[in-house]
């Protein structure tokens, strides 16, 4: 027999931990699996096939010391397959867009969600399991670091239903 462990930090199905523990555990495992696959072959989640898409491209074009013909690092894999984690963990739902990708020139990568004058939402990884992020909504302003574990930080939630309520 299973025990059922309640997740208090999820905020999609297609991230949800891998705790747990026992036979039951593993066959929903893989029954989740299953599932979420089957989901993003969905017409609305295409997109994030589209993003991850364009994560490689950049990946391949910035992976080279001075990529932006001055002196910018290259992206590091550790930022690459944590961009890749978050974009995975965004919440399957059509309120969210999905972000533009950039390069940063400190070898990291950012994601941003514009929405029009005064209304962007970006966030910035590099591969040290922490997102940097800063929206402005307005006159209002925010930032801050949080932590990236087994879940996306529901404050990265919060402030993408600021911008897309």
């Amino acid at each position: 027999m299973s025990t059922a462990i309640p997740c208090t930090d999820c905020n999609s199905i297609s991230n949800f931990p891998s705790i747990g523990f026992g036979t039951d555990s593993e066959g929903l495992k893989k029954y989740y699996a299953k599932i979420i696959s089957e989901f993003r072959k969905a017409e609305t989640l295409g997109r994030i096939d589209e993003v991850l898409q364009s994560l490689d491209e950049v990946f391949q074009e910035c992976s080279e010391e001075g990529w932006d013909g001055y002196d910018a690092l290259p992206i590091t894999m550790d930022a690459y397959l944590e961009t890749e984690r978050l974009i995975k963990s965004l919440p399957l739902s059509s309120f969210i867009p999905m972000p533009e990708i950039t390069p940063e020139p400190d070898g990291g990568i950012g994601l941003e969600w514009p929405k029009g004058k005064r209304l962007v939402f970006a966030v910035s990884v590099k591969g040290k399991n922490e997102i940097v992020y800063a929206g402005l909504f307005g006159m209002n302003k925010t930032h801050g670091i949080e932590y990236f574990g087994d879940t996306l930080p529901s404050t990265i939630i919060e402030n993408l239903r600021r911008l897309y309520p």
